[in-house]
């Protein structure tokens, strides 16, 4: 979700630069594109190491097994 969350926030700030003519707006949505795109790598590699662990739990092998 968190991934999904950033990504529609970078393409909504990035949409409005085009269209911003007070040059500190411009730098506000520019800094708030740049903290979205931080929590976007954040969050990948937070659901990255979940499917990591999960893999991890689905590939041992059972007691029984050995």
């Amino acid at each position: 979700m968190d991934v999904f969350i950033a990504k529609e926030n970078i393409k909504n700030f990035k949409s409005l630069l085009p269209t911003e003519n007070d040059t500190s707006q411009r730098h506000l949505l520019m800094e708030l594109r740049g903290l979205e795109k931080e929590k976007l790598a954040a969050a990948i590699a937070a659901q990255a190491k979940l499917i990591a662990a999960a893999e991890g739990l689905t590939n041992t092998p059972s007691r029984d097994a050995v």
